[in-house]
């Protein structure tokens, strides 16, 4: 909130610097208009009071005295104070050359300097709107205590405003992220349960889930149900993986596979690869048991989801040049770096683990792209902590553009196929 309010007044500080050059400059381009279009008029007059300093004076004068009237209705106000900026403006443009290149001078350099601060004022005006953005939404971290409020009116942010000047830190409770960071990782094996039977499409794909789960890179499932086509049946285990395992349907690189039809059991032999191995899945989950620990159960959706998201985007700098695999959670939760990919499965397994509802989405947003859906209060909403996330880096700044939105919202720069995932509310949470 700090932020905000420095910006706020050197905003303020600038526009005011812009208003005053830009009228100096407007003012002074008037001025010369009017005195030039007079000397114009009294070009002869000029010439022949030449040298005769008694008649230029008369002449000039006479310019002057125009320039004065055809203004007087609009510079009413400060009569006097324009009266004198013309006889200064003229006595500059008839002295001498130099005087006059001089007027010139002063003001191209009034133009250039009201485009500068105008340049400045667009610029930290932007920041202001963003910020105010970021403070819209700013939740206190966490903290069972305190309330959460979105949809603040204007006066509430006029009040959250004046409370933040006089005490920025007030009703603020902030998560102890680097303590958390910097303890020790207990890696967390993943656990996942073999079906009694494998006689169906959905057992098949469970028993295969069983097996990724461990990032097992050879297995082989014994298939006892239909085996007339077993081609499709291997295509509608690889849906249902996508649908009901996105986290590993996410990991997996590459599969490749064979079968052996006995007769009453289809031996189906697999080779998998993985963006990952289990060691680097097991210390990614030991993190999020960590993060998800200090996290107090009575938090509401919504602090969860703002927790996830803040975490992500203050820990994580986009980047495809990691040393990890970029595309992984592995990358984004233990190196800090990493793209869409790892932003939205890192997403995905912290929301799950603080029992949020959340599904993984792909799609594109001018490239190939992944985000999150996620349920607040019966309703569905887009998340995506890649674009709340500031580019370049900006450390603890955290924006909320694409924070609860909407299908009409998300759908003005984000394309997916709507029907594999469900519909959200018909406008943006906040």
């Amino acid at each position: 909130m700090e932020n905000i309010v420095i910006f706020s007044i050197l905003f303020l500080v600038v526009l005011w610097l812009w208003l005053k050059l830009n009228r100096a400059y407007f003012l002074q381009r008037y001025i010369r208009k009017q005195l030039t279009r007079g000397i114009r008029n009294n070009k002869q007059e000029i010439r022949l009071a030449k040298g005769d300093k008694e008649q230029q004076f008369e002449v000039y004068k006479r310019v002057y005295n125009h320039a004065i009237v055809t203004s007087k209705k609009r510079h009413k106000r400060n009569q006097v104070k324009y009266e004198c900026q013309v006889n200064n403006e003229l006595n500059r443009m008839v002295n001498n050359p130099l005087t006059r290149l001089f007027s010139s001078l002063l003001l191209l350099v009034k133009g250039i300097t009201a485009l500068v601060t105008l340049f400045f004022t667009i610029v930290i005006g932007s920041i202001v709107v963003d910020e105010v953005k970021a403070s819209d939404l700013t939740l206190p971290t966490i903290n069972k205590e305190t309330q959460i409020k979105l949809k603040n009116d204007a006066s509430d942010v006029i009040d959250q405003l004046f409370t933040n000047f006089i005490d920025p830190n007030r009703g603020i409770a902030t998560l102890a992220y680097d303590e958390v960071a910097n303890s020790k990782i207990v890696p967390v094996y993943s656990e996942s349960a073999y079906p009694e039977g494998v006689e169906t499409v959905e057992q098949l794909a469970q028993a295969t889930a069983y097996h990724m789960a461990n990032f097992e890179q050879h297995f082989t499932i014994p298939y006892k149900g239909e085996t007339a086509d077993f081609g499709a049946t291997i295509d509608e285990v690889y849906k249902w993986l996508e649908v009901n395992e996105p986290y590993y349907w996410g990991v997996f690189a590459e599969s490749s596979s064979r079968y052996i039809d006995y007769g009453s059991v289809i031996e189906w032999q697999v080779d998998m690869s993985y963006d990952l191995t289990a060691e680097e899945n097991a210390q990614v989950n030991g993190k999020i048991k960590q993060l998800t620990d200090s996290i107090p159960t009575t938090a509401s959706e919504i602090e969860k989801i703002k927790f996830v998201n803040d975490y992500l985007v203050k820990h994580t700098k986009y980047t495809a040049d990691s040393t990890a695999n970029p595309h992984t959670p592995f990358s984004i939760l233990m190196n800090g770096e990493g793209v869409c990919e790892g932003y939205a499965l890192a997403a995905l397994l912290m929301l799950e683990a603080l029992d949020v509802e959340v599904k993984y989405v792909v799609g594109d947003a001018g490239a190939p792209h992944a985000w999150n859906l996620v349920k607040v209060e019966g309703e569905w909403y887009h998340l995506d902590t890649t674009w709340n996330d500031p580019l370049p880096d900006q450390g603890e700044k955290v924006h909320y553009n694409y924070f609860l939105l909407s299908d009409e919202t998300m759908a003005q720069d984000h394309t997916w196929i709507r029907d594999d995932y469900p519909a959200t509310a018909t406008s943006n949470y906040w």
